[in-house]
């Protein structure tokens, strides 16, 4: 955690008169949205890594009369370069600066696509306060998932922004990376005096300013990333529940929402108090407790962990635990680099879990966990190298919420759960990661202090591996010189050889007419015999029965019928096309075929023979209309089907 520290603000009002773009949010800022949601690369950080951000302060007019936003935004930072006379910060040159000032006086800059520079007055050495003062206007060109959004509901203006993980420099002069927190900020927003504005810490006021318009004023006093800074503006209705940490002291959860979605919301929200409760047992007291947790609806889809207040589309009790969650993961402990997001969302999804198990019992822990391993069993490529090309890959639900809960979950089995809560706990305690940021490392290291074990194969074939093993076993019973042995045989492949193989603790379930009994077994061979002394000859074996691995598994001499697999097709629902996966556990003529709801066939998309091992077909539907429509795979006397959703 970095020293905070004060600083004197100069506020400078802002002007009134700047010029407006000619953009129809209907019209062209629509096309504009589409392109770059669409893009294909994520733009990073330009701003200088020597600056040690300490403090922003937002002050923006929101004019949602004409789709506009007017800026300044002090920046203060601590020079930790040796001899330096400027200073890059991140921008989107569709916000123009007009001016930038610097201990009260103007200074020279030069703004490029994504990111300015400042001509500093004089050359700054290591431990001098730098504080500028940026001057800005335009309309924001949404990017990633939405960035800084003018939308309506019903034919209300509505202000919203989402600005993870690069999209911060789209309405806002930052430093856009998530491993530089500043110390405190503060956000103060004018806007029609019809509406109420949401956003970090405590709301220190709430000024008529007599000329139709309000400002509000958050200010967030615990360390904090750019991109969990955020605004959400427009009529909201209000209520509050409270969550009691103690005999004598209530935190606030501040919920603005919708008029029409207050209903919904009065009923469903107040499960956040459940999960507080939850949560803060695991994990330790919710890590912002001087300030407030709360909601503000937005228009996104699904929810983003904004610090201290979570913007959501709706309230399923799912989504609402999860995003409470990432206020301990990833707000709290924030990934260092986009690489490492498997540590907020992979925590945050497998959080639900244990919400799940907490509040209702280890049944519905299992039967969310079984969906997430199903989704994790479909991911490609590697967890800890994520896809940069675009925000949607980069946060691919299988690959990084699916298969990070799922890695928990296995971590979870190899620790024992005493073990495994105290790392989660001391996880989230550490001194040197509490409100600051880490990498999977240092996630790594606490576990293997907590544990006293090496785990560096754990996480190199899971963090930095592709896929999972598929086990193929078989076993016999022998007895000799009185002694009764059951003879275990496993054979383990993988899709690749990244890695060869996996090493794992395996359960093996031991069925005999008189008891059933697991033994733990370590498999770290690509083919491994195991001998265990049993009183009597088994009835079956099992491997991993109660599915603590990401797994494929299968007795040799089984029914093939159980070496077949066929996935649900991924996304689901689907609109633009979507992928179906399968395995064959020997060569054979394939036959995949798409049906209607009447039975009709609508497309073949496999019609040859083809070599055991999985594969991925995509369908991408042409004129067909939206429905629930089924693929059938045909391989010789075995046939799978699935049904999936097209919504056009």
């Amino acid at each position: 955690m970095k020293t905070r520290f004060l600083i004197t603000i100069l506020f400078i009002s802002f002007i009134k008169t700047f010029a407006q773009l000619p953009f129809n949010k209907n019209g062209d800022v629509a096309n504009l949205f589409q392109n770059y949601t669409r893009q294909q690369f994520l733009i990073g950080s330009n701003a200088s890594p020597w600056f040690d951000i300490k403090y922003y302060r937002l002050e923006l007019n929101v004019l949602t009369q004409s789709n506009y936003l007017q800026g300044k935004v002090t920046i203060a930072g601590v020079c930790k370069s040796i001899n330096t006379n400027s200073l890059a910060l991140d921008l989107i040159d569709r916000m123009k600066i007009d001016s930038i000032l610097l201990a009260g006086r103007i200074v020279s800059f030069i703004q490029h696509s994504s990111w300015f520079e400042i001509m500093l007055d004089r050359s700054y050495v290591n431990g001098e306060i730098i504080s500028v003062e940026i001057f800005y206007q335009g309309l924001p060109i949404p990017t990633g998932f939405g960035s800084f959004i003018f939308d309506t509901h019903n034919g209300i203006p509505w202000v919203y922004s989402l600005s993870q993980p690069y999209g911060a420099k789209d309405w806002w002069p930052c430093k856009d990376d998530p491993s530089d927190k500043a110390d405190s900020a503060d956000i103060i927003v004018t806007c029609d005096s019809a509406f109420k504005v949401g956003s970090q810490g405590i709301l220190k006021s709430v000024i008529n300013n007599n000329d139709g318009t309000i400002t509000y004023h958050w200010s967030e006093r615990y360390p904090i990333a750019s991109y969990l800074i955020s605004i959400a503006v427009t009529n909201y209705m209000q209520f509050s529940n409270w969550f009691k940490h103690s005999d004598t002291d209530s935190m606030e959860v501040l919920n603005y929402v919708l008029p029409e979605s207050y209903n919904d919301a009065i009923t469903k929200l107040p499960v956040t108090i459940d999960a507080l409760k939850i949560f803060s047992e695991m994990f330790g007291l919710y890590p912002f407790i001087k300030e407030k947790y709360g909601h503000a609806q937005f228009g996104r889809g699904g929810a983003m962990e904004h610090q201290t207040m979570t913007s959501t589309t709706s309230f399923g009790e799912d989504l609402i635990a999860h995003e409470l969650a990432h206020q301990w993961f990833g707000n709290m402990i924030t990934c260092r680099t986009w690489a490492d997001l498997w540590l907020n969302e992979g925590f945050a999804q497998y959080s639900v879990a244990l919400y799940r198990e907490r509040k209702y019992g280890i049944e519905s822990y299992w039967q969310y966990m079984n969906d997430q391993l199903e989704q994790a069993a479909l991911a490609k490529g590697i967890i800890g190298v994520p896809d940069m090309s675009s925000a949607r890959n980069l946060f691919d639900t299988r690959r990084i919420y699916a298969k990070g809960a799922s890695i928990l979950h296995m971590l979870r089995h190899v620790l024992g759960d005493s073990v495994f809560f105290k790392c989660m706990y001391e996880y989230a305690n550490h001194p040197s990661l509490k409100y600051s940021t880490a990498v999977t490392g240092d996630f790594q290291s606490v576990c293997e202090s907590v544990s006293g074990k090496n785990l560096q194969y754990f996480f190199q074939q899971w963090i930095y591996g592709e896929d999972y093993p598929a086990y193929k076993y078989s076993w016999k019973w022998e007895t000799n010189d009185a002694k009764k042995l059951i003879i275990i045989d496993i054979e383990q492949t993988t899709k690749n050889n990244n890695p060869p193989f996996f090493t794992m603790p395996i359960d093996i379930k031991i069925i005999s007419a008189n008891k059933d009994t697991i033994v733990k077994i370590f498999n770290n061979a690509q083919r491994q015999k195991f001998i265990i002394e049993f009183t009597e000859k088994p009835n079956s074996i099992l491997l991993d029965p109660e599915k603590w691995i990401l797994k494929y598994a299968y007795l040799e001499n089984e029914s093939p019928t159980l070496a077949y697999q066929l996935e649900q097709n991924y996304p689901n629902p689907f609109n633009d096309g979507t992928t179906i996966t399968y395995k064959l556990p020997k060569r054979e003529e394939v036959a995949l075929i798409i049906f209607d709801l009447l039975g009709r066939e609508v497309e073949t998309l496999v019609n040859s023979r083809q070599s055991a091992g999985f594969y991925d077909v995509q369908w991408i539907p042409k004129k067909n209309a939206s429905g629930v429509y089924f693929y059938r795979l045909i391989a010789g006397n075995i046939s799978i089907q699935k049904k999936m959703l097209l919504i056009r």
